[in-house]
């Protein structure tokens, strides 16, 4: 059985961000090509991002860095705007959860 992270990591960045039913179904109508697509471009001209060849895929055409780099971006994207239209409300979890990482891997981070 698939995990939500499994459906997130095979539809990040498509035109849906859906529940995870919805994400099935629309997953099962793809044909298997297109769900190869972007790892065929990793891995005849390397990340899309930053054009590295010998490192690990990610998803989306990307290595895992940036991956990460960009789906903790778009975090922060949708977090400042669902702030924005809801000043009094409680962070929902996976931006506490985004916010306790980051505070427990401060110490693990390069220093450039």
């Amino acid at each position: 059985m698939e995990t939500h992270q499994s459906i997130l990591n095979d539809i990040f960045l498509q035109p849906w961000f859906l529940p995870l039913r919805t994400s099935r179904k629309i997953r099962d109508l793809i044909p298997p090509d297109h769900h190869h697509k972007m790892r065929f471009y990793f891995e005849d001209y390397g990340c899309i991002k930053c054009g590295k060849k010998e490192v690990r895929y990610g998803s989306n055409a990307m290595c895992k860095p940036c991956v990460q780099s960009v789906k903790l971006k778009m975090l922060f994207a949708i977090k400042r705007r669902w702030r924005a239209s809801n000043p009094t409300a409680d962070a929902p979890r996976t931006f506490k959860r985004a916010a306790e990482a980051r505070r427990l891997l401060a110490d693990l981070r390069q220093v450039k």
